[in-house]
């Protein structure tokens, strides 16, 4: 796991509290991701989406880049997937974790399933080359 993730989830996956886990390591990959580009402006989705856009970096818009741009498919195509991936997993893993109070807990190998798709966001958003005007 990336560590944002497992320093986000760490406490209450001990304790058996796997879908409060989630949502730690959702929130933590969005606060450290906030922190590398200096924005507090927009977060989760929105947030992503705008650091993954093949939109040149503007003042209080900088960009990240998981490659350079050398005028092949490759790179728009990672970038296209970087700004969709994040729907996905604020949408469809984090909300439902924090937002339906009194559903069973998760079942481990599911929460670590859902562990690992922010992990892989957080991988990127780390790794990623700042571009900022």
């Amino acid at each position: 796991m990336h560590r944002w993730v497992w320093d986000g989830a760490r406490p209450l996956w001990r304790s058996g509290h796997f879908r409060e886990a989630v949502t730690a390591a959702a929130r933590k990959v969005d606060a450290e991701t906030q922190n590398k580009v200096g924005r507090r402006d927009v977060s989760e989705t929105a947030l992503f989406q705008s650091l993954f856009s093949k939109d040149a970096a503007k003042p209080g818009q900088p960009r990240l880049r998981l490659m350079p741009d050398d005028n092949c498919d490759t790179c728009p195509s990672v970038h296209r997937g970087a700004m969709s991936f994040p729907e996905g997993c604020f949408a469809g893993i984090r909300n439902p974790n924090s937002h339906e109070d009194g559903r069973p807990e998760l079942p481990e190998h599911e929460a670590l399933e859902q562990l690992a798709a922010f992990s892989v966001l957080g991988r990127w958003a780390d790794s990623a080359a700042l571009d900022a005007p």
